[in-house]
């Protein structure tokens, strides 16, 4: 299965690293992963084993994303991977937010390209980032935008807003529509319902 360096994050000490992207900051020792489930941390090197391997891919109306005003009445390739970096316990996607890769098995490798290819093909305005958190995928969406752009396609991110100011500004000049999803308006949900904070998704 292959994977691709990761960004936003330093080593420590003893071969582990620490992850920057989400504020979770996971201190992440080798040969192991982050909270996500799919940033890991291989010879002291934080990895991505979700870049081009979407578990979920489907077009959808734009409106389910859901966003009435960007793109109305058009048709949207949205995919996913596993993993996310909240622990909701209502989530509706579980079976991905809590899935895992089988690293015993070959996952089928889809380029950034391949995506816009796919696209262009279902007469598709744009491409979405959803099903669940494409925050932890970023390096995979990035290479997508950009490729999405090269070739007129927008781009849309469904996200949980769980991330940091420093990633966020890499990412978001690449995306043209996102839809932040809150969870709930409260210190105390987040931490009993979602394992997480409001604060940093409010930021």
């Amino acid at each position: 299965m292959k994977s691709c360096k990761a960004g936003w994050w330093e080593p420590a000490a003893d071969k582990a690293v620490k992850c920057r992207l989400c504020p979770r900051s996971c201190l992440i020792p080798e040969g192991c992963g982050g909270y996500c489930g799919v940033r890991r941390n291989i010879g002291g090197e934080l990895q991505s084993i979700a870049y081009g391997h979407p578990v979920a891919i489907h077009v959808d109306p734009i409106e389910k994303k859901p966003i009435v005003e960007f793109l109305p009445g058009s048709w949207s390739l949205s995919l996913g991977t596993y993993g996310c970096n909240l622990g909701c316990s209502f989530c509706q996607n579980y079976h991905l937010s809590r899935g895992s890769y089988a690293f015993s098995r070959t996952e089928e490798y889809v380029s950034p390209e391949a995506v816009v290819k796919a696209a262009l093909q279902k007469n598709c305005k744009s491409v979405s980032f959803t099903y669940n958190e494409p925050t932890i995928w970023a390096e995979y969406m990035m290479d997508i935008a950009a490729a999405a752009r090269k070739n007129k396609l927008a781009t849309v991110c469904v996200t949980n807003g769980y991330i940091t100011m420093e990633a966020a500004k890499d990412i978001y000049p690449l995306i043209d529509a996102a839809n932040i999803d809150m969870k709930g308006f409260s210190e105390n949900f987040y931490s009993k319902m979602c394992a997480g904070r409001l604060q940093p998704v409010l930021a």
